[in-house]
């Protein structure tokens, strides 16, 4: 079940600069290589939330905003814990845990580990995989601190082969260059059987690190006291490690663990694609976003994804066949996008404004009784699954979606509301919606159901307003903010 949607995510939703490293980008297309000259165009992605015009009229802006920033500084902002966790267990170096992309695992002057073997359970996580790591001479784990109040420890398990180390050094740095030691010998309690596990845990809380600066934690073999182990042997000798974690106090990541931009360049005439990708990015960063393209005529799709799923696009194929598409379920995701058409003769900058891909559906319940009782919602889509194609708007529908928004309500005298984003596309005719609402009581018996339609496109507000369980199906009023601006309201 997905956890109640907090007021803190009515903030404006700001990006304000994109970090792409074309050297990380995965490429679906191969750039142009035809004896053509080629040039550099930088694009710089503008303030776009800013640029438009929030929800609601000011005063009741200020109110909201008001109660939002109680709500989310007392009870919903930070969390402690796992700020990064490594299990292994999926046979890649993707961190369980994370608070920000921008990690990195590297040995042996910048080599990146691919290599596993059987690791631990700790906690709920299952024994699975450790990471496996031949003729070992140092190890680093480099993690940003976006967002992290407070480090405390930091811990991991290891072992090793009979001719690997059974000791080892760790020190950490803020620049990846100048290292400082953290213990310096750091001896295996177990030397006698080969990758035995041997825990270790280190305070952090004495450190005065620069929360603003990365934090790079580095080991450093050593042969160690052998016991009946063999002699140490650097080239050959084996060591793994798991569950590495760092812990400490973290503000909570606005419910995203996907935050991607994905770019599509076609060619404006023959609508071939030429170019496409997909990088994480991170809020704060300042960067230009850099392509080479030759003499021509182009369309360029940007679309960012901050949500807990990855997007429904398509990375091959021509124009004619793109679309983009978000799970129903994945109801917090907030997508943004552009279509830009250019011309390239020469190097050039170009600033990118994205739009709302998205418009918010809210319910406000408006009930005289105690609403309490409620335990849960679920709301599903009877419409078709939405999805985008910008150069095909006949395109019969590529989408299956059955998936459904669980929330968990927790109604008191001040909050009778839910809402959650329904992803639209960048289109002008208003689309038809339809969902069924089901509420459930704290026994998970269905309470009452009901049905709610209407008409709208991307970048709106629409408000279902009534009451939940004195008269379902009847009495509810459709409001509509167009733009997150003017207002109507229909009837029904």
């Amino acid at each position: 079940m997905m956890k109640r949607p907090i007021h803190s995510v009515w903030y404006s939703f700001s990006i304000l600069f994109i970090m792409l490293n074309m050297a990380s980008c995965k490429k679906n297309a191969a750039e142009p290589d035809d004896g053509q000259e080629s040039y550099t165009i930088g694009f710089k992605f503008q303030e776009f939330e800013h640029l438009i015009s929030p929800l609601g009229t000011k005063v009741q802006m200020a109110g909201d905003a008001k109660k939002r920033s109680a709500t989310y500084n007392t009870n919903q902002d930070t969390y402690e814990g796992y700020i990064y966790y490594w299990s292994f267990n999926a046979e890649t170096l993707m961190p369980d845990s994370y608070p920000s992309t921008h990690w990195s695992i590297t040995y042996n002057q910048g080599l990146i580990p691919d290599e596993y073997a059987v690791g631990w359970s700790y906690e709920s996580y299952v024994a699975g995989v450790a990471l496996s790591l031949k003729g070992l001479n140092e190890l680093i784990f480099k993690m940003p601190l976006t967002k992290v109040l407070e480090v405390h420890e930091l811990a991991f398990d290891v072992s090793s082969s009979g001719t690997g180390p059974k000791d080892f050094s760790l020190l950490f740095s803020q620049d990846g260059e100048s290292y400082t030691v953290l213990k310096d010998n750091n001896q295996f309690t177990n030397t006698n059987t080969p990758q035995a596990r041997n825990s270790f845990a280190f305070s952090l809380d004495e450190l005065s690190l620069d929360f603003s600066e990365d934090l790079y934690i580095k080991l450093i073999p050593k042969a160690g006291h052998r016991g009946n182990a063999g002699d140490y042997n650097d080239v050959t000798g084996l060591m793994r490690i798991d569950n590495f974690r760092l812990s400490g106090i973290a503000e909570e990541v606005a419910d995203a663990s996907v935050r991607r931009i994905h770019y599509h360049i076609f060619d404006a005439i023959t609508k071939n694609l030429v170019l496409s990708g997909a990088d994480h990015f991170r809020e704060g960063t300042l960067s230009d976003f850099q392509l080479t393209l030759p003499t021509g005529d182009y369309i360029a799709s940007f679309v960012t994804n901050v949500s807990n799923a990855e997007l429904n696009i398509p990375e091959t194929g021509n124009a004619n066949v793109y679309f983009i598409a978000n799970t129903f379920s994945n109801y917090k995701a907030k997508i943004f996008g552009v279509l830009d058409t250019f011309s390239v003769n020469g190097d050039m900058q170009k600033e990118i404004e994205l739009s709302r891909y998205y418009s918010e559906v809210r319910f406000a319940f408006t009930d005289a009784g105690d609403l309490s009782h409620v335990a849960k919602l679920v709301v599903k889509q009877e419409h078709d699954p939405q999805f985008y194609a910008p150069f095909q708007s006949a395109m019969d529908n590529p989408v299956e979606d059955m998936s459904e928004i669980i929330i968990l309500p927790e109604f008191n005298e001040d909050d009778r509301e839910i809402f959650f984003n329904q992803f639209m596309g960048n289109i002008t005719v208003a689309a038809p919606l339809m969902y069924r609402v089901e509420a459930y009581d704290v026994s998970d018996e269905l309470i009452t159901t009901f049905q709610v339609e209407s008409e709208i496109h991307n970048n709106m507000q629409l408000l279902f307003r009534g009451k939940l369980l004195d008269s379902p199906n009847g009495g509810f009023i459709v409001r509509l903010n167009e733009n997150w601006g003017g207002e109507k309201q229909v009837d029904f």
